[in-house]
């Protein structure tokens, strides 16, 4: 909801009835802000992390200030424009971007982009049936929070992991949720396989990441030999699981195909159009 009250919005010219001074007074402008809803709930955040237990977060609208942060060719080449962004409209300065859950991020970046440039957001779309491009103009406004915590026999430990049970292999696993940290890794990990020419190995790295521990056993070494034998019946639980109990913010919209005439629902596409709409 926005903050509206006088307090927080200017123009504000203080009145002083005192004798002039030699300083020159200054109009103050403040940005307006907003709080937005985590999907989290702020649940899934552990003792002594800034959001643990906080359903809200705080944002200040974009200004011109953070468009030119998303135009900066040397962020955007090193990938940190986004962050960059948040980092600057996010007010509790003890909450950093990579900190904040995959889901959190992805509502924060929608109520942004909403305050920036309204909620309509006309984008690409890839028809599911015959694959064509064509072009889909999405509500923002109809983004759902979703989180279903204990989903699917598993359950949240004190650590805020989820706990679960793999069904071929009967290991017990420990899944950690994804932090802005954590995809950028996984960005970097893809990129320079692609460099060194290696062969891709994306669901391997996505399940090097969340497991934390095998059995109670948490050695990086033990962990990744269990993925590299892992049943493909146990890796698809896993991810199914793992899906279920993410809390997210969740935007599905009916697209209808111009060439083939299909009607999907698609799931919103974050492209280069959703910071830079043209």
């Amino acid at each position: 909801m926005s903050r509206n009250n006088q307090d927080r919005l200017g123009p504000q010219v203080q009145i002083d009835n005192s004798p002039p001074q030699e300083t020159n007074n200054q109009l103050q402008f403040v940005v307006p802000t907003e709080f937005v809803e985590l999907p989290s709930a702020g649940l899934l955040y552990p003792e002594g992390h800034p959001l643990n237990g906080q359903s809200e977060i705080e944002i200040k609208y974009m200004t011109a200030k953070e468009e030119d942060i998303l135009t900066d060719k040397v962020l955007l080449k090193k990938g940190i424009a986004i962050d960059r962004m948040m980092a600057n409209i996010i007010v509790d300065k003890k909450i950093k971007p990579h900190m904040i859950l995959s889901g959190d991020r992805t509502a924060i970046m929608i109520a942004a982009r909403k305050s920036a440039y309204g909620p309509e957001y006309d984008t690409k779309v890839a028809c599911p049936s015959c694959f064509s491009q064509g072009r889909h103009t999405f509500n923002l406004e109809n983004t759902k929070l979703k989180f279903n915590s204990g989903e699917g026999a598993a359950h949240i430990n004190e650590e805020k992991h989820i706990v679960v049970t793999a069904p071929r292999s009967k290991a017990k696993l420990e899944l950690k949720l994804l932090t802005g940290a954590d995809e950028r890794n996984i960005i970097e990990t893809q990129n320079n396989n692609k460099r060194l020419k290696l062969p891709e190995s994306n669901l391997i790295t996505q399940l090097r990441t969340i497991i934390v521990s095998v059995n109670g056993n948490r050695d990086r070494h033990y962990v990744g030999s269990f993925i590299d034998v892992m049943p493909a019946y146990d890796s698809k639980y896993i991810r199914e699981i793992y899906k279920k109990n993410t809390p997210t913010a969740e935007l599905k919209e009916e697209y209808v195909c111009g060439e083939c005439g299909a009607s999907t629902e698609v799931d919103v596409p974050f492209t280069t159009d959703f910071f830079w709409p043209k």
